[in-house]
């Protein structure tokens, strides 16, 4: 009796640690088909999967059963010197440790993996059997592209930057000196044409130099107002380079166009954006047509498009007749880095760019397009009815400051040189510095007799914004006037301009440099015009949002 309750006893024990054995194995199993990585196992001398999980499955995009039946020398792995450096290393240490490789996916695609791995004994004892986790870092490429294109943007944005200070400052001297002799002698003279020719140059050369810093954003946005139909044709020479001769470029520009308050390099970055998207979605040739017109958005067009306020608008509008763009990709054109382009020819940040200019002018972007039928970009801009190029009424018309003292700060004797030269010219009495240490001894001794202080932002030592600030402290009487040609120091000119300062961008004109002066020496006065529509507003270029 006794033996056959220990019997009993003992099978139900039995019982309990089988079920016991069962249920842990059950969710082991739970554990690796939930697994979101892959887990597998496989025999290095047949060649074959023993077993994987659904994330591996899903990874790959075969099914358990076409995992399971394939050779992983051939069907697997992108190369066959890849698997064999694999092997040799686990052969060698028994195990891998987070070792990346390249697997083929169904779909002929390849990913990149990193693969945990040890080697272990099969049924037979023999070291054959290796255990793997399989990581897919698809999306870190992703970031990690997205990285190398935002290092590689700010790099170019740096030496951008860099070539821009010293461009700049030659840019001042040639145009200062060729306005200067062209003051100086008739409209007939043989010289008047290509001095002329020399400062149109200049204009373009100060032109690409602002658009290659809008494309890196190191360039403040300049809004006045402007008719879109001139930036249009100030771009179409560059345009048709850029394009190529087997795209035909249209334009139909509406005579009557409205003006709009927006920046105009910066809109020409826009152009130039559209232009090459446009160029790279043609590549069998094509028409690229840009069009211009005045349109009315009325309440049933905003409630559709969100939001778009009723009114008044100058429109751009361009257009190709090139692939067109996925349904499923246009919610996604304005993300940053998002692009259809292969690896390496596109950065994803063109349209963004595009979106953000368009949105700090206060307009709005909306594209249109089918797979195979083309696309067009609409931008609006809200319309004005000011005039391009008015200029507001000053007290102390333009001769009647000739006399004053002006202190020049340079740590650039050409430009310091130039500049005197231009300011006697234009009646002023001037005094110089090579740095803003020497400038403060210059104003100790002669403070009373200094009317404006000029003076470069960046340079060595003490920089524009702390000489700046020392003047306000010590000789709150004498007005200052802050220059510069970098384009690293936006925050510096937007804390010049909060605290009322004055600032004049290299490189400038003759002309601007005397309008300068004159509104530098008049701020602050009581009497000073507020400021009009069609003056400079200077706001910083912000990163644009997301999405539409």
């Amino acid at each position: 009796m006794n033996i056959l309750l220990v019997e009993s006893s003992t099978v139900s024990r039995r019982r309990h640690v089988e079920e016991q054995l069962q249920e842990s194995s059950a969710r082991l199993r739970s554990l690796i088909d939930r697994a979101p990585f892959g887990i597998c196992r496989s025999s290095m001398s047949k060649d074959r999967f023993e077993a994987v999980n659904p994330a591996l499955c899903q990874m790959l995009g075969y099914s358990e059963a076409e995992l399971l039946g394939m050779s992983l020398s051939k069907q697997l792995y992108a190369t066959a010197p890849n698997r064999d450096e694999l092997i040799e290393l686990l052969k060698r240490d028994r195990k891998l440790q987070a070792q990346e490789t390249f697997l083929q996916r169904k779909d002929g695609s390849q990913i990149r993996v990193r693969a945990t791995a040890f080697l272990t004994p099969d049924a037979n004892g023999e070291l054959d059997r290796v255990e793997a986790y399989i990581e897919d870092l698809t999306e870190q490429s992703a970031l990690e592209q997205q990285i190398r294109a935002v290092q590689k943007l700010e790099a170019v944005g740096r030496l951008a930057g860099g070539v821009a200070h010293d461009f700049n400052n030659i840019l001042v001297v040639i145009k200062l000196s060729t306005e200067m002799m062209l003051g100086k002698i008739t409209p007939d003279s043989p010289l008047s044409r290509p001095l002329l020719q020399v400062s149109k140059a200049a204009d373009r050369a100060a032109s690409l130099t602002k658009q290659m810093l809008a494309f890196s954003r190191r360039q403040m946005m300049q809004a006045r107002v402007v008719n879109i139909n001139s930036i249009v044709n100030d771009t179409l020479h560059m345009l048709r380079r850029i394009i190529g001769e087997d795209i035909q470029l249209v334009t139909r520009l509406a005579d009557d166009l409205a003006n709009s308050k927006l920046d105009p390099d910066q809109l020409g970055q826009v152009v130039m954006n559209l232009a090459v998207n446009a160029r790279d979605a043609m590549p069998a040739g094509g028409t690229l047509q840009i069009e211009t017109a005045n349109v009315e958005l009325d309440e049933a067009y905003c409630t559709a498009h969100p939001p778009v306020h009723t009114g008044n608008y100058a429109m751009l509008a361009v257009t190709d007749t090139g692939t067109g763009i996925a349904k499923a990709d246009l919610p996604h054109i304005f993300d940053p880095f998002f692009t259809t382009k292969e690896v390496g020819k596109g950065t994803g940040l063109g349209l963004s760019i595009v979106y953000g200019i368009v949105k700090q002018c206060g307009g709005y972007i909306w594209v249109y397009s089918e797979a195979g039928c083309g696309t067009t970009f609409k931008l609006y801009f809200p319309a004005t009815d000011s005039v391009p190029g008015q200029t507001k009424q000053r007290i102390g018309a333009s001769g009647c400051l000739e006399g004053q003292t002006i202190l020049i700060i340079d740590d650039d004797d050409a430009i310091r040189t130039n500049v005197r030269d231009c300011l006697q010219h234009l009646g002023y009495k001037v005094l110089e510095a090579a740095n803003g240490e020497a400038a403060l001894e210059i104003c100790e001794g002669n403070q009373a007799q200094i009317d404006l202080i000029m003076t470069d932002l960046i340079m060595p030592g003490m920089g524009g914004q702390e000489l700046a600030r020392n003047l306000a402290d010590r000789f709150p009487n004498i007005r200052v006037l802050v220059t510069s040609g970098y384009t690293q120091d936006c925050a510096a000119r937007r804390d010049l301009l909060q605290a009322g300062r004055p600032f004049l961008e290299k490189p400038y004109s003759v002309a601007a440099l005397a309008a300068a002066l004159e509104e530098a020496l008049f701020r602050g006065s009581p009497h000073r015009a507020q400021p009009d529509e069609n003056e400079t507003d200077e706001v910083s270029v912000s990163s644009p949002p997301v999405s539409v």
